[in-house]
C-alpha cells in the first residue's frame, strides 16, 4: 500500500503545490495498474536505472527495482516527508544501496546517469522540463509520461496518435535522441490542461 505520509491528504499536497513557485505538477499518484505499464512500456529490465522526477511516494521506485530489477532508483520530491519515507521503506526492505530518494528540485538534478526517466506532470511541465531533457539526457534513454505529452517531442507509441492507451489513460513513450529529431508535433487532447486536472483530482482509486 501506498498512503499519503503521516495521513496527509490530497488536498493538501495540492495546496502546498499551488504555493510552491517550484512545483510544477500537483500530488496525484499514478495507480498502481498504470505504474506497471509504463515501466513495462518503458522496458525496464536489470540494467536500467530509473529516475522518477516527482516520485511522491516512491510507487514507481519500488516498483521498478522489486518487480521489473531495475538495477537503480532514484526519485526527486519537494517533499521531505515524502523522502524520509522512502527511505525508511527501502532500508526496511534492504534496498537502500539501490533506491534513493532525493529531497530536491529535479530541475537542479543531473539527469545523465538515467536510462529510463518517468513523468506525471503537466503538459506545461514537461514542456519546462524539455530542454533539460535534451540537454542531459545521454542516447537510448527512454522517457515515459502518464497521460501529458512532451510538446514538439514525437513518441514512440501506437497508432497516429503515437500514445498508448490503458484503461482510461494515456501513456506517452519517448526515446532519445529520436524523439526530438523528428519534425512532427504532438498535439494534446481536445480537453484543456485545466480540464485534464480537474479529472485527475476525481479519482478515488490510486
Amino acid at each position: 500500500m501506498y498512503p499519503s505520509p503521516r495521513g496527509i491528504g490530497l488536498l493538501d499536497f495540492t495546496a502546498l503545490w499551488r504555493n510552491n513557485p517550484m512545483s510544477v505538477a500537483p500530488f496525484v499518484p499514478s495507480p498502481m495498474d498504470v505504474v506497471r505499464e509504463m515501466l513495462k512500456i518503458a522496458g525496464v529490465g536489470p540494467d536500467d536505472v530509473v529516475y522518477d522526477l516527482g516520485c511522491g511516494d516512491g510507487r514507481v521506485l519500488f516498483t521498478a527495482v522489486q518487480e521489473f530489477g531495475a538495477k537503480r532508483a532514484v526519485g526527486y520530491d519537494l517533499n521531505k516527508r515524502f523522502c524520509d519515507d522512502i527511505r525508511k521503506k527501502a532500508a526496511s526492505l534492504g534496498l537502500q544501496d539501490r533506491i534513493q530518494a532525493v529531497n530536491g528540485n529535479f530541475f537542479l538534478a543531473d539527469l545523465s546517469p538515467a536510462t529510463v526517466i518517468t513523468l506525471y506532470l503537466t503538459t506545461s511541465g514537461n514542456s519546462k522540463l524539455r530542454p533539460k531533457l535534451e540537454r542531459e539526457s545521454r542516447p537510448g534513454t527512454r522517457v515515459v509520461s502518464h497521460d501529458f505529452p512532451i510538446q514538439g517531442w514525437t513518441p514512440s507509441g501506437e497508432g497516429n496518435e503515437g500514445y498508448y492507451r490503458f484503461k482510461s489513460h494515456r501513456i506517452y513513450l519517448y526515446r532519445i535522441p529520436e524523439a526530438y529529431g523528428l519534425s512532427s508535433q504532438v498535439k494534446d487532447s481536445s480537453r484543456s490542461r485545466l480540464q485534464r486536472i480537474r479529472e485527475l483530482f476525481t479519482h478515488r482509486r490510486f
